[in-house]
């Protein structure tokens, strides 16, 4: 659970950032972030995933500070943060780093050697699944 500002700081510091409650996912959408390592095979996945689904873009814009860019959007393109539970819009079909990670535990992929099987290359999703 999200303590006092000084922890979280100090959390970060460590490499751990802690939003679950108990232990437990919270479904917050903190760690959903637009770049990923993917696999061949997850990336034919989630494409199948989002024809059948008719999955559409979730945008998440936020202001930057450059006049040349006026938004930008690192967040998962699958976040959907308009619902309060299951905001992920390709859970069943969803990254392997993803069905792993666990916010307070900096050691989480070390105790999956699941994630080392198959060869992955970092990708921005949005790029990959909805070009731009």
């Amino acid at each position: 659970m999200i303590g006092t500002f000084e922890q979280m700081i100090k959390d970060m510091e460590h490499g751990v950032c802690d939003f679950t409650e108990d232990g437990k996912c919270i479904q917050c959408g903190a760690c959903c972030s637009d770049l990923l390592p993917i696999s061949e095979n997850e990336y034919r996945r989630i494409k199948r995933y989002i024809k059948k689904h008719n999955i559409k873009e979730q945008k998440h814009i936020v202001p930057a500070l450059l006049a040349e860019q006026p938004e930008f959007d690192l967040t998962c393109p699958f976040l959907n943060m308009n619902k309060k539970n299951e905001k992920c819009v390709i859970y069943d079909a969803r990254p392997a780093i993803c069905r792993f990670f666990v916010c307070n535990d900096p050691n989480g992929a070390k105790n999956h050697p699941e994630l080392y099987g198959e060869e992955r290359v970092l990708v921005s999703m949005r790029e990959t699944f909805f070009g731009g």
